[in-house]
């Protein structure tokens, strides 16, 4: 047996709720650090995630980057809320996927159609491996960027870091990066016009600092259909920007940060939108 395996029937014995607070325990979290590390580190294999908002979705995993994705506790807090608005047989967008985590939350909890919108290539093949991992549901990947017109555009892929930034953003302005990529980038409003993906109910942001933009591109899609919006805002400024924005639009934003003070001095949040009315 694999040590892969053998510490994925290990990881079964452990309640899901209790596997991202082994980290905050001494003894514990240094001890799991030690056979985690030793027996997983620079391997790789596909993983049914057996418990957890994500629970029943196969991923392939790389350690240790994708410990969290194989431990289900990724984003715990995140992920508990985003799972929690999933309606079952909605469309859900995920607009900047990384591994694709939280679009197999989306598939997870009974969304019809999750459309996963990845522009930074190395992501982009590990969603499209996601979905290759998962017939049954149905996952689709656009892959291209967000923003707020159709266009091309670099992408600054970031140092240290499997993420990836368009050359607008304001996110971390001082970190650029001469590793770039040319890639498409769509706005939400003419996707849904073209009719490549139906419009969404549930929408989740993470984009590196193109937040606003994103919802520039989206504005007939807020006004028409009202979906749910998690994002993760890439500073203060952005924050009372987008705020400002869904406001206008008869959003309420709730404060998902579990920690504000460490949300703050990270300059990084992480919110609900929830539209006033229903659509």
């Amino acid at each position: 047996m694999t040590a892969a395996r053998l510490l994925t029937r290990a990881l079964g014995l452990i309640l899901w709720s209790f596997r991202d607070r082994i980290k905050k325990i001494p003894g514990v979290a240094l001890l799991q650090r030690v056979v985690v590390s030793g027996a997983l580190d620079g391997s790789e294999f596909d993983h049914l995630v057996d418990a957890g908002p994500a629970k029943g979705i196969t991923f392939h995993i790389r350690m240790p980057e994708d410990k969290g994705i194989w431990t289900g506790a990724y984003e715990i807090d995140f992920a508990s809320r985003l799972a929690a608005a999933v309606r079952p047989g909605c469309v859900a967008y995920d607009i900047g996927s990384w591994h694709g985590f939280f679009a197999g939350i989306m598939a997870a909890q009974g969304a019809s159609q999750v459309h996963v919108f990845e522009p930074l290539p190395q992501n982009a093949e590990r969603v499209a491996r996601l979905v290759a991992l998962n017939p049954s549901k149905s996952i689709k990947l656009h892959a291209c960027a967000v923003s707020d017109s159709d266009t091309e555009m670099d992408l600054m892929i970031m140092p240290e870091t499997s993420m990836a930034k368009l050359e607008t953003s304001e996110f971390q302005a001082g970190n650029t990066s001469a590793n770039r990529v040319r890639v498409r980038v769509r706005g939400i409003d003419s996707v849904i016009a073209s009719g490549e993906a139906p419009p969404p109910a549930l929408m989740k942001i993470d984009v590196e600092g193109a937040e606003l933009m994103v919802l520039k591109g989206a504005m007939a899609t807020l006004r028409a259909h009202k979906p749910v919006i998690f994002a993760e805002i890439h500073s203060t400024q952005l924050l009372a920007q987008c705020g400002a924005l869904l406001g206008a639009e008869g959003y309420t934003i709730e404060h998902l940060d579990s920690d504000v003070e460490m949300a703050r001095s990270k300059d990084v949040f992480q919110i609900m939108a929830s539209p006033a009315r229903a659509p």
